[in-house]
């Protein structure tokens, strides 16, 4: 049978699943899962999953990872909190046009600085990705837990509120923010020197030093994107959720490696696209849709992701020494 151009593309599979697990989740669950309140409710889930997703996947384009990136969303929406709490004299619904920007701005820029720290100390000291961003992840934690004692901080300014919670034309504005902000990504990764350069300093950081590359300034600028999803993250969860609180989303760390790995990022560094991740955002939020419905426990669907990750892990291995014994036999025949 001719391969069409669709079936070719490295991305099939994941259309396949996405159609084959709509099919699953509508058989089991019957009306509830194709009603209308579900499907809506999934197009206002979908891009939390997907941005600390495509978040994960720019920190593991140079071969690291970034496990502060929901605790840094969590204290950014604490931040704004704090900052809203102080211009405002304790009255954030009072909060103006220029307070609201004001602590935006200032929010911004925090997080900016987070993701530069978390760069700065992989590039020029040296340390694991993977140790460096789980102290990271655990001191921010640690300080939104001590500025909130642990309770959940509510009653923010409409105008905040919306772009995570409001709409337009129906359409939803997380929606709307999620996918221009995979238009701006997807002209930083495919269409600027910094983008081809990470792609080259993950795939040989060696390689990529030779030729002139400032390995140590991209993977600072690489740690700052990851951050920046980090920060829509937080803009977008304090409108859905009205409230911040220390431990929010913690469980979505889990799910944005699983799409990472799922959507054909290379662990290793130097190869990752950003459809592949958004794809597996939308297959791991049907799952997620599929199992609440099924009222499954919460418990056992986080171990769910934990046996996706590992199946997806050992297949991806399987089929990469299946594919070299091919190309062997066909080098000896």
């Amino acid at each position: 049978m001719k391969k069409t151009r669709f079936s070719k593309s490295e991305n099939y599979p994941l259309y396949v699943t996405i159609i084959i697990l709509f099919i699953l989740m509508s058989l089991v669950n019957g009306r509830k899962f194709l009603s209308w309140d579900n499907v809506s409710a999934m197009t206002y889930q979908m891009p939390m999953i997907g941005l600390l997703a495509l978040g994960m996947m720019v920190s593991e384009l140079s071969g690291g990872i970034n496990l502060s990136i929901v605790a840094n969303a969590n204290f950014n929406g604490i931040f704004i909190y704090v900052v809203l709490n102080a211009l405002t004299k304790g009255n954030m619904m009072a909060a103006n046009g220029g307070q609201f920007i004001l602590a935006l701005v200032l929010s911004f820029l925090m997080t900016m600085l987070i993701g530069a720290l978390n760069g700065y100390l992989i590039a020029a000291w040296n340390i694991p990705a993977l140790l460096e961003t789980l102290g990271m992840m655990t001191l921010l934690k640690g300080i939104s837990l001590v500025i909130t004692q642990g309770y959940t901080i509510s009653d923010f300014p409409d105008s905040l509120t919306f772009l995570g919670g409001g709409s337009v034309l129906g359409i939803p504005m997380s929606l709307i923010i999620f996918v221009a902000v995979c238009i701006i990504v997807h002209i930083i990764l495919d269409k600027t020197v910094f983008g081809k350069q990470l792609y080259f300093t993950g795939a040989n950081p060696v390689a990529a030093r030779f030729s002139n590359i400032n390995v140590n300034k991209v993977i600072i600028k690489e740690y700052m994107l990851s951050a920046f999803f980090a920060y829509v993250c937080s803009l977008i969860m304090i409108g859905q959720m009205n409230s911040v609180k220390a431990t929010y989303y913690d469980s979505y760390l889990l799910i944005a490696v699983l799409a990472s790995f799922l959507g054909g990022v290379d662990p290793a560094g130097g190869f990752g696209k950003l459809l592949g991740t958004v794809l597996a955002s939308i297959i791991l939020q049907i799952i997620s849709t599929g199992l609440n419905l099924m009222r499954l426990d919460p418990f056992m669907v986080t171990a769910t992701w934990g046996a996706i990750i590992i199946i997806v892990l050992f297949g991806r291995e399987i089929a990469g020494k299946f594919s070299s014994g091919l190309k062997r036999k066909g080098a000896v025949q």
